[in-house]
Order: C-alpha cells, then sequence, then structure tokens
C-alpha cells in the first residue's frame, strides 16, 4: 500500500515534465541575448546598401534612356552595367548570413529612394560617374579593416565599378 502513493507521484511528474518543458522552452532568447552583429556583417550590409542604390540608379537611368535626347547607344551602353551590379548585389548577398534575432536589418540601412534623375542624359551619366567613383572609394576605404576573403570580394567590386567610369566618359562625350 506504501508503493501506490510514490507510483502515482512518479507517473504526476513523469507526466508533466515534458509539459514544463515545453512551457519553458523560449528558444535562444531564453538562453541568452542575441549573438552581436560582426563588423564583417555590418560591412556586407553596408555594400549591399550601396549595390542596391546603384542598381536602382541605373535602372532609372535606362528607362529614361528612351529619351530622344539620349545618347543613342545610352541603354546598351548602361545594360551591361546594370548587369554587372546585380552579380555584385547577388554575391554579396550570398555571403551575408544574419543571425536570427540580430539588429541587423538591410531595409534600414537602404539608403533613401534616391536623388532625384537628372533632367539631361549628359547630366545622368555624370551623376552615374559621380555613384560609380563614390561606391569604389567607399569600398576601398573598408579594405582595412575587412578580413581577409571578405576585403577580396570587396575589392573586386571597387574594382569593377572604377571600371565602369570609362564607359560612362565614352557615353558623355556621345551626349
Amino acid at each position: 500500500m506504501n508503493a501506490e502513493p510514490a507510483r502515482r507521484a512518479l507517473l504526476v511528474a513523469a507526466t508533466a515534465l515534458p509539459l514544463a518543458a515545453v512551457a519553458g522552452c523560449r528558444g535562444v532568447g531564453a538562453l541568452a541575448t542575441p549573438p552581436a552583429v560582426s563588423p564583417a556583417v555590418r560591412m556586407l550590409a553596408r555594400a549591399i546598401a550601396g549595390e542596391q542604390s546603384l542598381v536602382r540608379r541605373y535602372q532609372a537611368a535606362i528607362r529614361d534612356a528612351a529619351s530622344p535626347a539620349a545618347p543613342r547607344d545610352m541603354a546598351g551602353s548602361l545594360g551591361p552595367i546594370l548587369a554587372e551590379h546585380r552579380a555584385h548585389l547577388a554575391r554579396l548577398r550570398a555571403r551575408l548570413i544574419v543571425p536570427a534575432g540580430s539588429a541587423v536589418r538591410l531595409a534600414g540601412q537602404l539608403p533613401a529612394a534616391g536623388a532625384a534623375i537628372p533632367a539631361s542624359p549628359a547630366a545622368v551619366i555624370a551623376a552615374l560617374r559621380a555613384e560609380e567613383l563614390r561606391a569604389a572609394a567607399v569600398l576601398l576605404g573598408t579594405l582595412a579593416a575587412a578580413p581577409p576573403s571578405l576585403a577580396q570580394l570587396l575589392a573586386s567590386i571597387s574594382a569593377s565599378e572604377a571600371s565602369h567610369v570609362p564607359t560612362l566618359d565614352r557615353l558623355a562625350r556621345a551626349a
């Protein structure tokens, strides 16, 4: 008869234990605060925001290249550059791994919709040229603090952006 209450207590405890474990489980948040965002992740997020901005600018410029005042080959010359920026963006996004619950939000780091597109084709080309040079310089400025593999990618993208300038110069002469 003494074994009966002990057996009941054991059954109640065995039944309640999984329920208590499930009720108390709150994922990683219950164990600790989310991991801090690394400087490399912040660099990637900024580089992604910069590439997204360039993609938007080139898309707008190509839309406006249909203007009769635009140089004859403007859309044809800007299309391959846009494709390269999209490839850069894909490579950067592929490298970005954001831990769940972290504070990195790409949408919050995106520049505003962008400056107004200049009215004349020559001004559009000049603005794109300035953006390319600025983007290349920003990426070069991050290389010293970047981990080696990320520095290699950022240097490659920076060089590509600088290489777009001669194409834009050729278009500016035609405008």
